[in-house]
C-alpha cells in the first residue's frame, strides 16, 4: 500500500473528515458501513486529520458524504506552521 505524505511543498496536506461527519451527524462507524470501508480505516481518518487517505478511500468517503475531494483534503501554508522567533535584539 503506497504511502501517502501530509507534506507538500506549498503547506500541510489535513482531512476534515470530522468536521464534515460532526455536521452531518454520522459517525465514523455509520460512515464505515455506508462507505463499506473498515471502521479501522474510518476511524483512523476521522480520529487522525493529518492521516490522507488512498484515492480509493477518498473516492468512496466523498460519494457517501456528497462532497468533494477539496472539501475533505485541506491546505494549510506553510507560514501558518512556522513559529516566529526573535532574539530581542
Amino acid at each position: 500500500m503506497p504511502f501517502y505524505s501530509a507534506h507538500t511543498s506549498t503547506g500541510r496536506l489535513f482531512n476534515s473528515l470530522k468536521a464534515l461527519c460532526d455536521n452531518k451527524s454520522i459517525t465514523s462507524f455509520k460512515l464505515s458501513k455506508l462507505a463499506e470501508l473498515s471502521p479501522t480505516t474510518t476511524r483512523k481518518i476521522y480520529a487522525d486529520s493529518s492521516y490522507i487517505p488512498s484515492p480509493d478511500v477518498l473516492e468512496k468517503l466523498c460519494l457517501v458524504l456528497d462532497v468533494t475531494p477539496g472539501d475533505l483534503l485541506q491546505i494549510s501554508s506553510n507560514m501558518e506552521n512556522i513559529a516566529a522567533v526573535c532574539s530581542g535584539v
